[in-house]
């Protein structure tokens, strides 16, 4: 697999001068940052962008790493069977018009098929995006190099995505509101050959990815795909949104990547029994798997208990709900915390989880005391409390998080902290930025808070699968 990612050389087969082509975009992309050889293909032209332009992958003066093929699905099969002579040992195909478009796209898939099974060329696609590599600045894709070139981001998660423009759109939103940097993202689209089970075993050993996120609309080897994950050491978190859940998402997934969805419940039962995370929507399975690479070196074992410390009552109540709801517990404080919390709180108000802790702020205004983080040490310090999620207003002059302080404390006491907040935008969104780089989880949404703090509470790796006695 590592020739997808780490091509020295690339073959363009259907390569265009025409800036409005895909095929133009392509070899753009691969302008801004790929230092490799980049071979043009297209009998019409001699020149592409400064480059000579071949007629054929026979007529190429080298054997590429990698030909990426964007071209009509009717010449496909015979441009595969010219890589395999040529000796390039893979191919993206991200042209549509295959098994998603009616008995002659799927009689064309299934000849790709026979080829990759028969010669042992890897085939990723078609239908599909293909990949970026955000650390490298690589994008081996034809979307927009204008929107991409000054967005990448780079962070932990990959993502692996059985679609075409989603891969793009939902990239760009991610990192236009800076809600995560990424690794590497896969487009697979139609699964001919190269499938959710080969992106798994290869991000799994991927040194830059430490969590993964998965948008599939089937399983190729759901059994593989669950026992890949139990075999790895150590552990990564990888989320799964699965698509095609209703009669109509099914049918809708047929037409898009000619998915099969199967019995989507028992897929899901058998995810979690395995230690897989999933979520219901494209955000959700970004924020949990965000949260879970950040907070699941602290998890031992699943926990239930929380803290919360909030500046309103009524944000304090609706959390105590939704945790409720989501199987977590808002226990009473040890006496020895409240006693040590009423220090610092005004005598008509003693503490209780949650902890208001409005009145102490007002009641040590102007006395530059950092009522947070001694609340925070305190509940942290309870052995009755696993965790604890911050409530605050980002913006306003008298409340003040100290992430310094609150990273410190996280791993001084090995206990994760969530944050959720209100407040003015711009400081929000440079908020929330500063807090991912110390892993801690932030939130704008209460709910979405509570979910994340959920799936992190109950998270726990799940044993290798027991070695089977010959």
């Amino acid at each position: 697999m590592d020739f997808f990612f780490n091509p020295q050389s690339i073959a363009i087969v259907g390569a265009t001068p025409n800036r409005a082509k895909g095929g133009n975009a392509i070899i753009r992309n691969l302008d801004n940052a790929f230092q490799g050889v980049v071979y043009p293909v297209n009998p019409k032209y001699r020149e592409i962008e400064g480059r000579p332009c071949y007629p054929s992958i026979r007529s190429l003066p080298a054997i590429p790493d990698l030909a990426i093929l964007f071209i009509g699905a009717e010449q496909t099969v015979s441009s595969v069977e010219e890589c395999v002579k040529k000796g390039i040992p893979g191919v993206i195909i991200e042209s549509g018009g295959f098994s998603e478009a009616g008995e002659r796209g799927k009689e064309l898939q299934r000849r790709l098929a026979a080829l990759a099974q028969q010669t042992g060329i890897r085939i990723w696609g078609p239908n599909c995006m293909g990949l970026v590599d955000v650390l490298r600045g690589h994008v081996f894709s034809f979307t927009d190099p204008l929107v991409l070139k000054h967005l990448l981001k780079a962070g932990p998660l990959s993502m692996v995505v059985q679609s075409g423009m989603l891969s793009a759109g939902f990239l760009v939103d991610l990192l236009s509101h800076e809600i995560s940097g990424f690794s590497k993202i896969c487009s697979i689209g139609n699964k001919t050959d190269v499938d959710e089970c080969d992106l798994l075993q290869y991000l799994l050993q991927d040194t830059t990815t430490e969590a993964i996120a998965f948008y599939l609309e089937s399983f190729h080897d759901l059994r593989r795909f669950v026992s890949l994950y139990q075999e790895h050491r150590p552990q990564k978190p990888v989320v799964v949104l699965k698509g095609g859940k209703s009669d109509s998402g099914a049918q809708a997934a047929l037409s898009h990547t000619a998915s099969i969805a199967g019995n989507s419940r028992i897929a899901e039962d058998i995810l979690r029994e395995g230690g897989i995370v999933t979520a219901c929507d494209f955000h959700q399975m970004i924020d949990l798997c965000r949260t879970l690479e950040m907070t699941a070196p602290l998890m031992d074992k699943p926990r239930k208990n929380a803290a919360i410390l909030t500046f309103s009552g009524a944000s304090g109540i609706v959390a105590s709900d939704f945790m409720a709801k989501m199987g977590l517990n808002v226990p009473s404080l040890t006496e020895k915390t409240t006693a040590g919390m009423s220090a610092f709180f005004p005598p008509w108000m003693p503490p209780a989880n949650p902890v208001d802790l409005w009145p102490a702020i007002e009641h040590h205004s102007g006395k530059n005391r950092d009522i947070y983080i001694m609340a925070l040490e305190a509940v942290l310090a309870d052995e009755k409390i696993d965790a604890c999620m911050i409530h605050s207003f980002i913006g306003f002059s008298r409340i003040h998080l100290d992430l310094e302080a609150i990273a410190l404390l996280v791993e001084k006491w090995r206990k994760p902290v969530f944050i959720w907040a209100m407040g003015e935008k711009e400081k929000i969104i440079s908020f929330r930025r500063d807090a991912w780089r110390k892993k801690i989880p932030f939130f704008h949404e209460l709910h979405r808070a509570v979910e994340c703090m959920a799936a992190s509470m109950s998270y726990q790796p799940a044993p290798p699968p027991p070695s089977s006695i010959a």
